[in-house]
């Protein structure tokens, strides 16, 4: 049994082994002083005595064979219990919580940590989505990522994974009856697909050949809340709509769809992994991390995922 400092309860462990307290002294190289001391520490909390003592014999109590057998299966149990973290420290194992935002993790990063799940037999995922700021802080999620700013908060660690890049486009179809707009006054005669926002149609974010910043309020013909719904209607041959570049980037390669004003599009977004602040990362964690970046990484394309 090894003594730490300030263990009064190891070296009550360690008298009820040797059997007296110069033996215990000689074993944790202490004086019989500072173990004798130890025991009436532990006497005067428990307020109980824990040993009878005489000049020749030192036996336990009736209180102290409780207060032993309670104390060894205490000790066994750390035991089993600093074992288990040893190994979590080694291999990915146990239960990461990881919240999502809903249509990237889906379709971005969910495969990436299932894949994660076949490569370690006891690591296991318990994933939700969000687009909510999440409280890392509360112990229920271990790892999030998000798309937008984030708040700066104490106790948090991100790491950024990119900007996802916003892409006006349209269908072929639709451009077989309607012209191509060359600038936003052009918009005005096109059937746009708009987002919701505080019941009205969420503005579109340009820049404007000097560089500013350029609110443009679309007359929308559809108003489609969440991007599934915009791509399909787009896609419908419905009319012009934003969305991720992520999303459509094998429609834009194959031509299914096209894009528009690629110079002036703006309302790029960063995407970050958050998670606690800790000294030190489990095994669960970083594997996690490092699959994230690693699947979108191939999206990244000067900064942004496009």
């Amino acid at each position: 049994m090894r003594h730490r400092s300030g263990d009064d309860i190891g070296v009550f462990l360690m008298v009820c082994e040797a059997g007296s307290f110069v033996a215990t002294s000689l074993r944790l190289r202490l004086s019989a002083s500072a173990v004798a001391k130890a025991i009436g520490r532990l006497e005067s909390r428990l307020g109980i005595r824990l040993f009878q003592r005489t000049t020749r014999v030192l036996n336990l109590t009736a209180e102290g064979v409780v207060y032993r057998d309670v104390c060894l299966r205490a000790r066994s149990e750390i035991e089993r219990a600093e074992v288990a973290i040893a190994g979590l420290m080694h291999e990915p194992a146990g239960t990461l919580h990881v919240s999502l935002p809903p249509l990237f993790g889906a379709k971005i990063i969910a495969p990436a940590l299932y894949a994660l799940c076949r490569e370690w037999p006891n690591l296991d995922f318990s994933i939700s989505t969000s687009t909510e700021p999440s409280n890392l802080l509360d112990g229920m999620t271990d790892l999030a990522v998000r798309i937008g700013e984030i708040p700066d908060v104490s106790g948090l660690t991100a790491r950024s994974l990119g900007l996802q890049q916003i892409v006006l486009c349209g269908s072929p179809s639709y451009f077989e009856t309607r012209p191509m707009p060359q600038s936003v006054a052009d918009l005005d005669d096109h059937d746009v697909i708009a987002a919701p926002r505080q019941g009205k149609p969420a503005p579109w974010q340009f820049r404007s050949l000097d560089g500013e910043m350029v609110n443009w309020h679309p007359k929308a013909r559809l108003v489609l809340d969440g991007s599934l719904l915009t791509h399909s209607a787009i896609c419908d041959g419905q009319g012009l709509g934003l969305l991720p570049r992520w999303l459509v980037r094998d429609e834009l390669v194959s031509g299914r769809l096209v894009s528009l004003m690629d110079d002036r599009i703006a309302g790029h977004l960063p995407i970050h992994a958050i998670w606690p602040a800790s000294p030190v990362m489990l095994p669960r964690l970083r594997v996690a991390i490092d699959a994230i970046v690693a699947v979108t990484r191939p999206l990244l394309k000067d900064g942004t995922l496009g």
